[in-house]
C-alpha cells in the first residue's frame, strides 16, 4: 500500500519535492525455520495487525552523486552514512538503488526517511524485511521507471542478504503479502487458504534472536555431526508437508476436528523438539514454551531464527488463548486467528 503526492513521475522528470509511503507487515514462521535454507519446506504466515510504515520525504534535485539519506527511527536518528554497523543492510539497500542512475539522471538532494514499526526488532517476526520492504514501496512510488516489481524484489533480496547472509526468500515473500505460504527454495512458493480453526498466542522473549549466529551453529553441525544434522533436516521435512495438510485440509487426514487441532499441535511441538537438538533453542525459549503448554497450549515453538526473540503457542478457542496470555503480563505479547 503506497501514497505519493505529488503524482508518480518519471525519474527522467523528478519533481523537487516528493513525499511518498509505503507499508510492511509481521511473519510468523509456523515450521520449516533453519531448514528452507537447505532447500527443505517451511510455512509462514502474515501478521497483518503488526505493521511497519515508511515515509519518504524528498527534497532538491542533483545529478552525479547519491542524495543524502537522514534515518529518524527508534533504531537510529541522524545521517545513514554515519550509522552503526547494525544498519549496513539499510545503507546497502540505499547504495543498491543509487546504483541503478547515471551520473546524468537526477536524483534528489536529500531523502528524509521516517520509519513507525510495531515489529519487535531482531526478533524473528521479520523486521529487517518488512522494513525494507516498506522503504522499497515508497521508493517506488516516487521511482516507478526505476523500481518495476522485479527490481523491487532484487532490491529488498539485496538487503535480505546482507542482514541474514544467505536468506531463504521467505521473509521477504511473506511480509507483503495477505496470505499464508509453503515454501520450498528455487521453487515457486504456494499460497495457502487456512482452514484450521484456532488462535496463536505469541510472546516476544525479550531476548533479541541471533539470526546470523544461529544459522552459522546449523551449518557447523552439519559439518561435525553430518549423520545428526540429516535426520533432523528430514524430520522437519517430513513435519511441514503434514501441517499443509492439516492447514488448508484437515478433514482429509483427520478422524474430526478435534483430532485435527491435536495432530496439529503436536507437529508443531515435535518440530521444536527438532529445533532444540539443532541447538537454535534456549532455556528461556524452552521455558517459555514450557509454560505455554501448562496453560493449555495443544503445541508450541519458537518462530524464526532462534537463540532469543518470540514463542508461541496454538489453542483450540479463542477463551483459552485469551487466559493463556493474560499469565504472561510481564511480556510483550499478540493473540491472533490462525488464518
Amino acid at each position: 500500500m503506497s501514497i505519493a503526492s505529488p503524482a508518480s513521475q518519471s525519474s527522467d522528470h523528478w519533481p523537487v519535492n516528493q513525499t511518498s509511503h509505503g507499508q510492511s507487515h509481521a511473519k510468523l514462521i509456523l515450521t520449516g525455520e533453519h531448514a528452507v535454507v537447505y532447500d527443505i519446506p517451511g510455512i509462514a504466515i502474515p501478521l497483518p495487525a503488526i505493521t511497519v510504515s515508511a515515509e519518504l520525504i524528498s527534497s532538491g534535485q542533483q545529478a552525479g552523486r547519491p542524495a543524502q539519506v537522514t534515518l529518524s527511527s527508534a533504531l537510529y536518528q541522524g545521517d545513514l552514512v554515519e550509522a552503526p554497523a547494525d544498519l549496513a543492510n539499510l545503507q546497502g539497500l540505499f547504495a543498491h538503488f543509487f546504483s541503478l542512475f547515471t551520473a546524468a539522471e537526477p536524483l534528489p538532494e536529500k531523502i528524509q526517511v521516517t520509519l513507525t514499526s510495531k515489529i519487535p526488532f531482531e526478533r524473528g517476526m521479520g523486521s529487517s524485511a518488512a522494513i525494507a520492504t516498506a522503504i522499497v514501496t515508497a521508493l517506488a512510488v516516487q521511482f516507478p521507471d526505476k523500481l518495476p516489481p522485479a527490481r523491487q524484489t532484487e532490491l529488498i533480496g539485496a538487503e535480505e542478504k546482507i542482514q541474514h547472509g544467505n536468506p531463504s526468500g521467505l521473509d521477504a515473500l511473506v511480509v507483503s503479502s495477505s496470505q499464508g505460504y509453503y515454501f520450498c527454495r528455487g521453487q515457486v512458493p504456494v499460497p495457502l487458504t487456512l482452514t484450521l480453526p484456532g488462535y496463536l498466542v505469541i510472546i516476544d522473549s525479550g531476548a533479541t534472536g541471533q539470526t546470523g549466529t544461529a544459522i552459522a551453529k546449523v551449518a557447523a553441525l552439519r559439518q561435525k555431526q553430518p549423520m545428526l544434522w540429516q535426520q533432523l533436516m528430514q524430520q522437519i521435512g517430513v513435519i511441514t508437508p503434514q501441517i499443509q495438510q492439516l492447514l488448508t485440509d484437515w478433514a482429509l487426514v483427520a478422524p474430526d476436528l478435534d483430532g485435527a487441532q491435536h495432530q496439529f499441535g503436536q507437529l508443531l511441538s515435535e518440530n521444536q523438539r527438532a529445533l532444540q537438538r539443532l541447538s537454535v533453542s534456549t532455556p528461556l525459549l524452552d521455558q517459555l514454551i514450557q509454560q505455554l503448554l501448562a496453560e493449555g497450549a495443544l503445541g508450541a515453538k519458537l518462530t524464526g531464527g532462534g537463540l532469543g526473540g518470540c514463542v508461541f503457542g496454538y489453542f483450540n478457542s479463542f477463551k483459552a488463548a485469551q487466559q493463556a496470555q493474560a499469565k504472561f503480563s510481564s511480556k510483550q505479547t499478540w493473540l491472533t486467528k490462525l488464518g
